[in-house]
């Protein structure tokens, strides 16, 4: 921020709620106090869309820890639960006579031994076959099975983890905090979007009547794209040729939790014509079927995601979605920010949404300017939007287009006709040849030393490995300085004996999944730990429903 504060935008207007909406609300109002006029506008009328309710690990150090608010502060009003990682279930080709299969993609950074990243080391042991790189080299695979919290009975974390919740109770909490802390809330539609001489929003028109000025104007409008791309006709870049999902049909579904336990990670299922997602939590888990129009009908879909789950289609109360795959050409145009599904959106496989809109709320409040826009500052925040989201969708394609499956028209197009990004091809190349994809980082404390270290590169080499190994693709050979090192393979060796250890002693101390988030959420949980929580030592078994 410039020190002449008479230059500063000092009117901000938030056009819409939701998650995007108040995350933002919430984030300004605390990085700028009473410098700022923060107002949002809300439509009672417009249902939240709601589909991201997984998260990756960097959401409370990037926005609770920022606002204030500790953990089991939040997650106790959102229905919160734990996330580990994603299951990847039925992604590879199944051989005649075998069940299911799976594998997992972690959180975590792995450690690098004399500069080489770990998974290196496990292929050059291995060539990819007997354990899978995910159980060699984290700690957290093991617990998954086991159905583990990744917090142990005092609070404390044993293993990286994110987040499940319900994404309409998160945006009433942020709502709450932020009024009482000075945004105005206003409840209305917008009608109509006036621009100025300059051809940037002067105003916005309500359906009461109001007429709503500011300095700066932040579209959280979603797929409409309201001031963004229909006032200021800002083009929105389509990839459904990168992407071929463009449509959901999701659902709460009951789950009996004492009988089968609260999974801590995301499931990825895959279908005939795309994935569903299964997102635990007390009570019930979040689910949906992301599908081809190409592929399915809606009515498909439905019947398709009711067989899996063993329910009848009258007993679902169905929220049906169709999304835009892309990303606007500029975030930011003149004196207008889009944040959320209004800036770009990518199919949920590796719970992207609400990382989209952390980044950008910390690049945003990072380039606040003056009022002028500098264009140098407009155009950076740009390309920080740009590479984050053109990174992540080279790893989500990633796991279509290495994919073995070719039992339906869905997974064949997606082996041989996805249209593929330089980069991306890039990518493939280093991966095939042994190299590390991305620049090994030395330790997870590193890696999250800092924010905007975060927000790049963040798809590194580990999270390559588990999914491109996890599906059958594998580099074409060892990374050939191993040759060379003996010394460093031998460590690498006890990491591995290491690591082996950790997962048992894992398995034995932590508790379940269930008990650590029945006690969280208890209403009598007056902090002192239940017997149940302390000793619960027995594993609940593990299922693909």
């Amino acid at each position: 921020m410039t020190n002449n504060e008479s230059e500063t935008p000092r009117t901000v207007l938030i056009a819409g709620g939701g998650t995007a909406g108040w995350m933002t609300a919430a984030y300004l109002s605390k990085a700028f106090g009473h410098t700022v006029n923060i107002t949002l506008i809300e439509s009672a009328a417009i249902p939240k869309i709601g589909v991201g309710e997984a998260t990756i690990p960097n959401l409370q150090k990037v926005l609770f820890d920022f606002l204030g608010i500790p953990e089991r502060e939040w997650m106790a009003q959102v229905n919160g639960a734990f996330k580990t990682g994603i299951r990847f279930v039925n992604w590879r080709k199944r051989e005649e006579g075998e069940g299911p299969n799976h594998f997992y993609h972690p959180f975590g950074v792995l450690p690098a031994i004399d500069g080489i990243p770990l998974p290196q080391y496990w292929f050059n042991d291995t060539l990819g076959r007997g354990e899978g790189v995910e159980y060699a080299c984290f700690r957290s695979p093991a617990m998954m099975d086991a159905m583990r919290s990744p917090r142990y009975a005092d609070g404390r974390p044993a293993v990286p983890s994110a987040w499940h919740f319900d994404a309409h109770l998160v945006a009433d909490f942020l709502m709450r905090w932020s009024t009482a802390r000075g945004v105005t809330r206003i409840v209305d539609d917008i009608v109509g979007v006036r621009l100025n001489e300059q051809g940037a929003i002067g105003s916005i028109e309500s359906k009461s009547g109001r007429t709503l000025t500011a300095d700066l104007f932040i579209d959280c409008t979603g797929f409409r794209g309201m001031l963004i791309n229909k006032a200021l006709g800002e083009p929105f870049i389509d990839m459904r040729s990168q992407l071929l999902c463009d449509s959901a049909v999701a659902a709460a579904i009951p789950n009996d939790d004492e009988t089968l336990g609260i999974e801590p990670y995301t499931s990825a299922i895959a279908m005939k014509a795309g994935w569903t997602w299964k997102i635990p939590m007390l009570g019930r888990f979040g689910s949906g079927y992301v599908y081809s129009s190409d592929f399915a009908t809606e009515d498909e879909a439905v019947r398709d995601y009711c067989a899996l789950w063993g329910v009848k289609e009258g007993q679902v109360n169905f929220n049906k979605i169709r999304f835009r795959t892309g990303r606007n050409r500029r975030a930011w145009v003149k004196n207008c920010v889009s944040i959320g599904l209004s800036s770009c959106f990518l199919e949920p496989l590796e719970s992207t949404g609400i990382y989209f809109i952390t980044a950008a709320i910390y690049q945003l409040a990072k380039h606040f300017q003056t009022r002028d826009f500098d264009p140098v500052m407009v155009d950076q925040f740009n390309r920080e939007i740009e590479f984050m989201y053109d990174d992540c969708r080279d790893f989500v394609q990633a796991h279509y287009f290495t994919t073995t499956r070719e039992d339906t028209e869905f997974w064949r197009v997606n082996k041989n006709e996805l249209t593929l990004s330089d980069s991306i091809r890039d990518k493939m190349a280093l991966y095939k040849s042994g190299m590390p994809v991305n620049p090994p980082t030395s330790s997870e404390e590193d890696y999250y030393g800092s924010l905007d270290q975060e927000f790049h590169n963040f798809w590194t080499n580990g999270n390559y490995y588990c999914v491109l190994a996890g599906l059958g693709y594998l580099p074409d050979r060892p990374y050939a300085p191993l040759a060379y090192l003996p010394e460093s393979v031998r460590k690498s060796r006890d990491v591995f004996r290491q690591i082996k250890r950790q997962q048992r002693e894992s398995v034995e101390e932590m508790p379940s999944n269930f008990e650590y988030l029945r006690e969280l959420h208890s209403k009598e949980n007056s902090g002192a730990r239940s017997p149940a929580l302390r000793n619960s030592n027995t594993a609940l078994a593990a299922t693909t429903r």
